[in-house]
C-alpha cells in the first residue's frame, strides 16, 4: 500500500474522531478534502421497513412490514421506544451487504449480536464496518443501498435484549 494512500487513511481516521466540522490536507498532487455538518436527516432517507406495528414505534407508517414507507424520522422521540439508533459514523455511501448480489447484513426482523456489522460506509474507497452496538432485534432499518448519507444520519434501529452493550 502506498504511504499516500497511509496518509489519507490516517487524516480520515483523525477526522472522524474529531470534532473538527472541516478539513483541507494537500500533499503535493493530493488533496483531501472532508466536511461535517450538523447531523441531519438527508431527505433520502426513509424507513424501509419496521418489523413492530407503528402503534408500538410511534411511526405511522400506514404499511405492513417489508413494505416502503414515508420520511425517516427527523428526530431521536419518533424511533421506536427504547430503541438503540445505529447512525452513520462518516459521511459516506452505505452498502448493506459484503458485496454486489449477496443477502444484506441485516433485515428487520433480524436478531444481532452488539459486534455484528450490520452495513458498510464507504468514503473515498475506505470501507468502514458499522457494528450494531447493541444485542437485540432489528425494528427499523432507514437507508436503501448504495444512497449517500451524513455523519450521523440514522441507518437502523435495534429493540435491545437484556443488559445493554
Amino acid at each position: 500500500m502506498s504511504s499516500s494512500l497511509e496518509a489519507i487513511k490516517r487524516v480520515i481516521a483523525a477526522f472522524e474522531r474529531s470534532d473538527w466540522t472541516e478539513i483541507d490536507v494537500r500533499a503535493g498532487d493530493v488533496r483531501v478534502h472532508l466536511a461535517a455538518g450538523e447531523p441531519t436527516t438527508p431527505p433520502a432517507l426513509r424507513p424501509i421497513v419496521t418489523a413492530a406495528p407503528a402503534a408500538e414505534t410511534g411511526i405511522e407508517t400506514g404499511a405492513e412490514p417489508g413494505i416502503e414507507t414515508g420520511e425517516a424520522p427527523a428526530t431521536t422521540d419518533s424511533f421506536p421506544a427504547g430503541a438503540h439508533v445505529v447512525v452513520s459514523p462518516s459521511p459516506g455511501i452505505i452498502w448493506r451487504s459484503p458485496e454486489p448480489g449477496a443477502p444484506p447484513f441485516v433485515t428487520a426482523g433480524d436478531v444481532v449480536d452488539a459486534s455484528l456489522t450490520v452495513c458498510i460506509v464507504e468514503v473515498m474507497k475506505l470501507m468502514s464496518h458499522v457494528k450494531a452496538g447493541a444485542a437485540g432485534e432489528v425494528v427499523g432499518v432507514y437507508v436503501d443501498n448504495g444512497v449517500s448519507v451524513e455523519k450521523g444520519a440514522p441507518l437502523f434501529a435495534i429493540a435491545p435484549s437484556g443488559p445493554p452493550s
